[in-house]
Formats: structure tokens, C-alpha cells, sequence
């Protein structure tokens, strides 16, 4: 088969699409899909512009929290360019007159996508602004009497941001399938089924966060606090909605679910007392060592950081069988009072000992005889026997 040949047998095949006209037309439409492009990347950048200068002019805007007014940018920027995606979409198919939807269907599915994204726009706003509301009441420094440890005012603050979040996505989401044409009340009533199943098959998990939720709003224990509870005693180190870690000061960490929390005693709210008992022998003048005790307590008050009122000297408690007993108390800070006892303890049998009064103690007394004087004293005991 000759070139000749080949020409016309291609000819024959693509004479059509070879047609100046049809050329012409093809051209035409791909300078029109061409423009639509461009159009729709200029009305991108030009409406990113609009946007960033709108809000770069806070002087036209309400009063709002930056993190707010980025978050809105954002999803103004998303809508826009999004949507401008989708007409150039739609242009595009029109000019290669392919038609997947007629006008009517158009505009039912584009109102219900335009309310349907118009739903989430204002549910994200409502929720942005109710997350910085919350962070904005427990931030605020008149509040820090209420709020006075920072971990359980961010406990609680992300807590109602979570129930926020639930509660907003959950009526977007209905009014969204609401917007489709769902009925939403065999979804509601599904969910309410499902609710229940799950509450009655996690009783104990829900009986746990509820009391936690009240353990952290009541302010009951904090962390880093010591704090006797459902049989474990110990330094909180982690608080949460379902349990609260404690470990013991000997290094093992108790995990407990907090419904079995049902008694706490807290040793770091308010003043605690460091309690000594000091003994003296009989012999010693007792108002001598009272006023040593007095003195020494006076000093350890100005020395010792972790006490907050000068201790005090009670006076005589107990008459044991060797010792007189006197007790000596001190108002300590918070979680300070086993450190104050030592070193109270240690200070007071320094100032006795320098004052020279004495403190009993069991002694022992041994004493050693020879063999002669065993001899001497079993032969005495012989004839005191005889007689």
C-alpha cells in the first residue's frame, strides 16, 4: 500500500474531525472551558483578597476573639472557593453539552446544599463562640476565687466545650437531613432506643463520670493534693471524669474508678496541726521546761517556712509510770504538717538537751560479781538458813 493510498484511508476515517467547521467548533469550546477556568481562578484570588482585607479591618467588625474571627476566615475562604469550583464545574459540562442535571434539579439541590452548608457555618460559629465564652468566664481574674485550681477550671472548661460540641452537631446534623428530606424522627427515636441500651449496659461507666463531673465542680481534691480515700492514702496525681489516680507514698499508684469514691478526707485545706508530745523525768521542773519548750517554738516559727502560727505549748497531758508528758501543737500549711512534726521534734529535744532537763528512758542495769563473792554470798545464805 502506497503513502497515497494510507492519505486517503485516513482521510476517509477522520475527514470529519479534520473539517475546518468542526475545528473551528472544537477550538471554541476549549477557549470557553479555558476562560471558565481562568474566571473562576480570578474570582478565587479575588475573593481571598476581599476577605483577608475584610478582616484586617477590625474597626468594621463586632468586638470578637481572634481565634473567632480565623476561624471564620477559614470557612468563608472554603465556602467561597468550594463554590466557585462547583459553577465552573457545572459551566464546563454545559459547554461540552453534557447536561447531568436539568435547571430544576439544580436549584432544589443547590438551595439545600447552599441551607445545608449555611447549617454548618452557623453551628461552627455558635460553637466557636460558645468555646470562647467558656475559656473566657474561667480565665476571667474576678473568678479566681471560685476557680482557684487551674487544672480543675480546665477540667470543667473542657468538659461543657464537649457537651457544647455534642449537643450543636447533633441539631446541625438534624436540621442538615432535615434540609435533604429525611424524616428525622425515626432517627430520633432509633437514637433514643440506642441511648437507653446503652445507659442501662453501662450503668457503672456513667454512674463514674457523673461523679467525677461532681467531684471536679464541688472541688472536693485537686491535684498534688494528699487525700485519704475508698481505702487508699496518698497524693493525687491525675483527675479525670471516669478515675482519679493516687499514689502512696511508697510508690504504688492506685487507679480508682470514681463511683467508689464515696468518702474523702482532704489534709491540704486549711490549716492542718502538727501534733508532739515531749516526756520529762519527775525530777524536772516542769514550768522550767515548759518555758524551754516556749522559747524553742517561738524561734522555729521564725526559721521554719511550712509553719503559720507560733506553735503552742499545752502543757502537761499525761503522768505515765516514768515520764511527765507535754504537748506541743502547731498550725502548719496545707500538706506541710508531717515535715513541721520533724523538725519540731528535732528542735525540741535540741533546746532540753542544751537546758540540761532530762528525758527518760527504759535503762537497763547490769551488775557482774566474781566467783568469790558468789561463794561468800551462797554460804551466807546457808546459814541464814539454818537458823
Amino acid at each position: 500500500m502506497s503513502l497515497t493510498d494510507i492519505w486517503v484511508e485516513l482521510r476517509s476515517l477522520f475527514g470529519w474531525y479534520l473539517n475546518p467547521t468542526f475545528l473551528r467548533h472544537l477550538i471554541w469550546k476549549l477557549a470557553e472551558i479555558i476562560l471558565v477556568i481562568l474566571l473562576a481562578k480570578g474570582a478565587i484570588i479575588v475573593g481571598n483578597k476581599i476577605i483577608n482585607r475584610i478582616f484586617s479591618l477590625q474597626a468594621g467588625l463586632i468586638v470578637m476573639e481572634k481565634k473567632l474571627a480565623s476561624t471564620l476566615e477559614v470557612l468563608i475562604k472554603s465556602l467561597v472557593t468550594y463554590g466557585i469550583y462547583f459553577l465552573a464545574a457545572i459551566a464546563i459540562l454545559e459547554i461540552i453539552e453534557i447536561r447531568i442535571i436539568n435547571t430544576e434539579d439544580i436549584k432544589q439541590f443547590g438551595g439545600a446544599i447552599l441551607k445545608a452548608v449555611g447549617i454548618l457555618i452557623v453551628s461552627r460559629v455558635v460553637l466557636r463562640f460558645g468555646g470562647v465564652v467558656i475559656d473566657h468566664i474561667f480565665q476571667r481574674p474576678q473568678n479566681k476565687e471560685f476557680f482557684l485550681e487551674e487544672r480543675r477550671a480546665q477540667t470543667l472548661a473542657k468538659l461543657l466545650k464537649s457537651v457544647l460540641s455534642y449537643l450543636i452537631y447533633f441539631v446541625a446534623g438534624v436540621m442538615v437531613m432535615e434540609t435533604f428530606g429525611v424524616r428525622t424522627s425515626s432517627v430520633l427515636a432509633t437514637a433514643g432506643i440506642a441511648g437507653l441500651a446503652v445507659g442501662f449496659g453501662a450503668q457503672n461507666l456513667v454512674r463514674d463520670i457523673i461523679t467525677g463531673f461532681f467531684i471536679i465542680f464541688e472541688d472536693q481534691f485537686a491535684v498534688g493534693e494528699y487525700v485519704s480515700t475508698a481505702g487508699v492514702t496518698g497524693v493525687v496525681e491525675e483527675m479525670g471524669l471516669r478515675t482519679t489516680k493516687i499514689r502512696e507514698w511508697t510508690g504504688q499508684l492506685h487507679i480508682i474508678p470514681n463511683g467508689e469514691i464515696t468518702r474523702v478526707t482532704n489534709y491540704n485545706r486549711g490549716k492542718m496541726l502538727a501534733l508532739i508530745t515531749v516526756s520529762i523525768a519527775y525530777e524536772e521542773d516542769i514550768d522550767q521546761a515548759i518555758e524551754v519548750l516556749r522559747q524553742a517554738c517561738e524561734k522555729a516559727y521564725q526559721e521554719v517556712p511550712g509553719i503559720a502560727e507560733v506553735p503552742i505549748v499545752q502543757g502537761v497531758i499525761e503522768l505515765g509510770a516514768s515520764e511527765v508528758v507535754i504537748r506541743v501543737i502547731a498550725a502548719t500549711v496545707p500538706g506541710e504538717q508531717w515535715s513541721v512534726e520533724r523538725e519540731l521534734r528535732k528542735r525540741l529535744k535540741q533546746a532540753l538537751d542544751q537546758a540540761g532537763i532530762e528525758i527518760p528512758y527504759p535503762r537497763r542495769v547490769i551488775i557482774q560479781q566474781t566467783q568469790d563473792e558468789n561463794k561468800a554470798g551462797e554460804s551466807k545464805a546457808a546459814r541464814e538458813g539454818s537458823l
